[in-house]
């Protein structure tokens, strides 16, 4: 995708909003907060798999996660549901990234205008298909994302431009060869941070997840990638979140709303029978 000669990204919204469309411009543009965060020194986030609704996007707002990456791949959310979990994102002020289950033409352009802030793309794993991603994401002379006016962007004096600057790219590097070809894939313009899934890193590599093997790699991985990339990483174990950050890997999604869900109410459970047994040997 050539930017040689391209005016197109400075074209000016004839039905711009002004400042009526603030709000709507905010929930935007908040793509950019999850790069701002994670330059600064850490981007907390975490998937949302099992239970998504409003409710939980809100619970995760209020818990102070930086970002949630609504998941496609694993859940049985599909496209109809989308938009309004994205909705509900927003609505709380939180930053929404989306994991589509494929990175076929088309479907990352549609996510995108159904207003995610970004995308966190699976099973990256050669350079051609990352820029095919990249065509996807961002506006531009040649093979780029295609534009529709849609009034959300009647918010955007210059959507084009406004778009490609605030929204958030993620390739996630998740096998044996993709950690081979990450080193050029970190060169591509337009992207924002290179993320390991562990889980299928480990399948990859033919060991048990959280095999000190897939620790090494991700270490050798982020010691291969310009001091310029922004690296991410799942945590399973939210004490581990620091010693990663410290590893270079500042976009971390830390758990996910079902297991957080079912470690609390063990924990619950636990401390209600706990309770109970005290109080049975006090009697």
């Amino acid at each position: 995708m050539s930017d040689e000669g391209d005016t197109s990204r400075a074209w000016v919204n004839p039905n711009y909003a002004g400042a009526t469309g603030a709000s709507v411009a905010r929930s935007v543009a908040l793509g950019d907060d999850i790069r701002r965060k994670a330059r600064s020194g850490l981007a907390l986030g975490t998937f949302v798999i099992e239970l998504p609704s409003s409710a939980t996007l809100r619970a995760l707002a209020l818990a102070g996660f930086d970002f949630a990456v609504i998941d496609l791949e694993h859940s049985a959310l599909g496209l109809t549901g989308l938009e309004a979990v994205i909705g509900a994102g927003h609505a709380a002020g939180l930053p929404i990234l989306v994991r589509p289950w494929s990175t076929e033409d088309g479907l990352i352009g549609k996510i995108l205008d159904m207003g995610a802030n970004g995308i966190m793309a699976p099973r990256v794993d050669t350079l051609d298909g990352a820029r095919a991603i990249v065509e996807q994401v961002r506006y531009g002379a040649g093979r780029g994302r295609g534009f529709a006016p849609l009034t959300r962007y009647d918010a955007l004096k210059t959507p084009l431009a406004s778009l490609n600057a605030a929204t958030f790219l993620v390739l996630q590097i998740e096998g044996r060869n993709g950690i081979e070809c990450a080193p050029e894939i970190a060169t591509l313009p337009g992207v924002d941070a290179l993320f390991v899934g562990p889980y299928d890193l480990a399948l990859s590599l033919g060991v048990p997840p959280g095999s000190p093997r897939v620790h090494a790699a991700a270490a050798r991985f982020a010691k291969s990638m310009p001091h310029d990339r922004l690296l991410g990483i799942y945590v399973d174990d939210p004490a581990r979140s620091a010693g990663w950050a410290a590893r270079r890997f500042t976009v971390q999604c830390v758990g996910f709303d079902g297991r957080m869900f079912a470690t609390g109410a063990r924990a619950v459970i636990a401390a209600a029978r706990g309770a109970k047994q005290r109080r049975k040997r006090d009697t």
